[in-house]
């Protein structure tokens, strides 16, 4: 049983990758899938200690990524792949799961922005941006829309990190 709940995180982030490259977004329809997926492999496995079991892990990555989300530094559909990740796994997994993610897209990020000769730009927009939410107490989006050569789909991170997870790296 062990076995579908790791088929079952690599088919979902797989689909959700292919949904970000093509479409920009995870479809709530795919992710309510995940939800309801997860929630029953886990009601299977452990009875009612599974649905504690997926409700702890479907909220960490909610409670710990709002932040972000609030400045527009990721993207809900990003947040709502790892809470049903979270749902499915365990949530050590998904803790795991969340660093990883943010240190492969970090290399990724890092990668993109040497190669395209951008990195001081982005450390300085990055550090003008908190100077300004700071001196202007107002909220406004990090995140330039469209097809920014540095914008990466986070997805892409969060399926390395689901693959080393199931290939038993970590």
């Amino acid at each position: 049983m062990y076995a579908i709940r790791l088929l079952s995180a690599a088919i979902l982030v797989s689909v959700a990758f292919g949904m970000d490259l093509h479409r920009h977004m995870v479809s709530n329809v795919w992710i309510l899938f995940g939800w309801v997926w997860g929630l029953s492999v886990q009601y299977i496995m452990h009875g009612w200690g599974g649905v504690a079991q997926f409700l702890i892990g479907a909220v960490i990555p909610i409670l710990w990524l709002f932040p972000l989300f609030y400045f527009r530094m990721l993207g809900p559909g990003d947040i709502k792949l790892l809470s049903v990740l979270g749902g499915l796994l365990e949530s050590r997994a998904v803790i795991q799961l969340i660093i990883l993610s943010f240190f492969l897209g970090g290399i990724l990020s890092l990668g993109i922005l040497i190669v395209s000769g951008t990195f001081l730009f982005r450390l300085r927009y990055f550090v003008d941006y908190f100077r300004e939410c700071i001196k202007s107490k107002e909220r406004r989006p990090y995140y330039k829309t469209g097809q920014q050569e540095e914008n990466i789909h986070f997805t892409l991170p969060i399926l390395l990190g689901v693959f080393l997870y199931v290939g038993g790296i970590y």
